[in-house]
């Protein structure tokens, strides 16, 4: 979002929907529901953070395989970039980089364009202009 606003971007924000939406629970009755009011939860925390922003953007939740859709969604809105959180880290992200799955690795090499991956806890740009504090 920090970089959207001042370039002035329109922004697409995808939630690929994966097992981290899941319960972990699947035996319980509800277990469909519990995904469900996740995914719904995740969709309003992240439209009530983009309606701050001054320009226009679009949320889009789908499930699939996130290079695939990503890639999908920058081509069709002929984007001028991907922007993706980092690896999470862990057993599993290392797994996928060995065996080429990894979204990052994926868009790189497959990618349309030029692909930003953020830190999970990235700090706002600094002010680099000469006398800027």
């Amino acid at each position: 979002m920090s970089l959207a606003v001042p370039l002035h971007a329109y922004l697409h924000v995808t939630h690929v929907v994966d097992l981290d939406d899941f319960p972990i629970e699947p035996d319980r009755d509800d277990w469909e529901r519990r995904i469900v009011d996740t995914v719904e939860r995740e969709r309003t925390e992240a439209c009530t953070m983009l309606a701050s922003l001054p320009g226009n953007w679009s949320y889009y939740c789908h499930e699939g395989n996130p290079a695939h859709l990503l890639a999908t969604i920058a081509d069709v809105n002929d984007a001028l970039m991907i922007i993706i959180g980092s690896s999470r880290g862990g057993l599993v992200s290392v797994l996928e980089r060995v065996v080429g799955e990894s979204v990052s690795s994926h868009l790189v090499h497959h990618g349309l364009g030029p692909v930003v991956l953020v830190p999970e806890h990235a700090s706002a740009p600094r002010d680099r202009r000469p006398g800027a504090e």
